[in-house]
């Protein structure tokens, strides 16, 4: 065996080795997730919490806005008449409206009154 090939055959047995333990690692951290599930599960059945006790909305994802945040929530300013959709003005328009513009309304149309 030449020296190339022996340090290449090292390589091949290290790269093996560390294949294996990233491998022990992930089902490692997998058994640990499903016991931490499973003790959240646990808690918050025993003590009959929601997700807006946790701070969660549906998705997941916190109900609140950080503590920094200063932007406020902004009121819909255009509704569609018949799905009752709506759209506060801000950012791009939404499918409902842009088809009505297109059909030959206008944004006016849309308008809530207040």
């Amino acid at each position: 065996m030449t020296q190339d090939s022996t340090l290449q055959q090292k390589i091949q047995e290290a790269q093996a080795a560390l294949n294996e333990l990233r491998k022990k690692l992930d089902e490692e951290q997998k058994g640990e997730r499903m016991q931490a599930i499973a003790s959240a599960k646990e808690l918050i059945k025993n003590h009959e919490l929601t997700a807006a006790d946790l701070g969660l909305s549906g998705k997941g994802l916190p109900a609140k806005r950080a503590a920094g945040d200063k932007r406020g929530v902004v009121a819909a300013k255009y509704q569609d008449h018949e799905s009752e959709k709506t759209w506060t003005g801000r950012g791009k328009s939404p499918a409902w409206l842009a088809a009505q513009l297109a059909a030959g309304y206008t944004k006016d149309d849309f308008l809530i009154k207040s």
